[in-house]
């Protein structure tokens, strides 16, 4: 299985942000340099408005998905480019649901016609936040042998620069 190491006070910070938004999901990215630091970069989950705007094409609400603002992750794709570096990770929060990567995460983390992730370096960080208080975290990576996002083990590291 092995392990994604996440420096701690990152890991605190996802697991803060899932705590806050709860019982909503929360969602970011972990923005990495060109130098390979790490930071954070908390994003809005707009679910809630997509399900009141046409809730037949967005049936769920924001207990039960996210969906990232997209001036944000625009906002967070430019800065990648500023620093040279890259998206390393984007994470969300299970309320109340253990940390797993359900099958509309890898929907929306995958280019179904082609089978090809969207963000293929980037891990997917899954928050579990059970009665508002975040527990397990789990990472999951793109494996190009099964086709598949694979499970890994979140191992806080050092903290970032």
């Amino acid at each position: 299985m092995g392990s994604l190491r996440i420096p701690a006070d990152l890991v605190a910070d996802m697991r803060a942000h899932g705590e806050k938004t709860f019982p909503d999901e929360c969602c970011g990215a972990l923005i990495q340099d060109a130098e390979g630091r790490l930071r954070i970069r908390r994003c809005t989950n707009i679910q809630n408005d997509l399900h009141r705007d046409d809730p037949e094409k967005h049936p769920r609400d924001a207990r039960t998905a996210y969906f990232i603002d997209p001036k944000e992750l625009l906002a967070v794709t430019r800065e990648v480019d500023e620093v040279g570096g890259e998206i390393a990770v984007l994470y969300h929060s299970h309320p109340d649901h253990a940390a797993y990567f359900s099958a509309e995460d890898r929907a929306r983390a995958v280019i179904e016609e082609w089978n090809e992730p969207i963000y293929p370096d980037a891990a997917y960080v899954v928050v579990s936040v059970m009665g508002g208080e975040a527990g397990d975290m789990k990472a999951f990576v793109w494996d190009d042998d099964t086709r598949e996002y694979i499970e890994k083990a979140v191992e806080p590291g050092e903290e970032s620069a």
